[in-house]
């Protein structure tokens, strides 16, 4: 990861998080507290029902050894940051997305690699730098959150000047990360066969949709938990797979799932996004 991208990714977390903090209310945070079944759900789609589709999937398409543990390791690790810029556009449900952000992201350090390790073949070990994923995760996405939560509380007039600003900053950074790394992404997906992209298209499609179902029955929280399922955790999977397996390609798997995984989910919130205004218009 050179200079720039990691400028941009910092700048994007950042303003994102801070984004969240200043514009969710007290009873947004009491409602997602509360509602202990939605975060069980949550937990049982990213750790237990999309890992089980990944292996599916990988059972039903042939794919070469590198891209296999590639979509392996993305299979078994939920917590994708780049969510955020879609999460964040869901009314009523900012904390919800932010809150689940972070705790994804958390688990997917702690509990990811023991799962893999499980699935993968007895030779591959893997290499995870805790200490440094945690610290990361606790310093580019908890403490904005807490301080943006910390403005809103005792200033509530300037974190309402202070919102749009910042959730701006974080939309731009975003785009222009991606617009930076789109030849790289490119790349990687042209080295990879159509059957294989294909199957990583169906799954994260089948993973939104498994976020959509358990996502509960309000309609935001559902579009949360269907684009956090299908946005995988590629910054962890590409550090595991640099570290571990350095002789393969494994992480040109997870670069071409990093682009395929955007798009999907970029037509999916503005279809909801219209929506939602449809139905604000409906009833006004």
């Amino acid at each position: 990861m050179d200079s720039w991208v990691r400028f941009l990714t910092f700048l994007f977390l950042i303003t994102a998080m801070l984004g969240i903090g200043l514009e969710v209310t007290r009873t947004e945070i009491r409602s997602t507290l509360g509602q202990r079944s939605l975060l069980v759900r949550s937990l049982l789609a990213n750790f237990v029902f999309v890992p089980a589709l990944g292996l599916l999937i990988l059972r039903i398409v042939p794919m070469p050894m590198d891209t296999a543990v590639g979509f392996l390791l993305l299979a078994v690790a939920p917590g994708g940051m780049s969510a955020l810029q879609f999460t964040s556009r869901a009314s009523g449900a900012l904390f919800y997305g932010g809150a689940l952000a972070f705790i994804l992201s958390v688990l997917s350090v702690i509990i990811s690699p023991a799962i893999a390790a499980e699935i993968l073949p007895v030779e591959m070990s893997l290499s995870v730098p805790y200490g440094r994923a945690i610290g990361f995760l606790l310093l580019f996405l908890l403490l904005p959150l807490l301080l943006g939560l910390a403005v809103h509380q005792r200033f509530p007039k300037l974190a309402e000047n202070l919102a749009k600003p910042a959730a701006i900053v974080a939309a731009l950074s975003f785009v222009a990360f991606m617009v930076y790394l789109l030849d790289i992404r490119r790349q990687a997906m042209a080295e990879h066969k159509s059957t294989v992209v294909a199957a990583m298209f169906l799954f994260i499609v089948g993973s939104m949709v498994i976020g959509w179902v358990l996502g509960g029955p309000e309609r935001e929280t559902r579009r949360v938990l269907a684009t956090a399922s299908s946005m995988r955790n590629t910054a962890l999977c590409y550090l595991i797979a640099t570290r571990s397996f350095p002789g393969m390609n494994v992480d040109v798997a997870v670069i071409a799932f990093s682009a395929l995984m955007v798009p999907p989910n970029t037509l999916f919130t503005v279809y909801s996004v219209m929506q939602s205004r449809r139905k604000g218009r409906v009833r006004s």
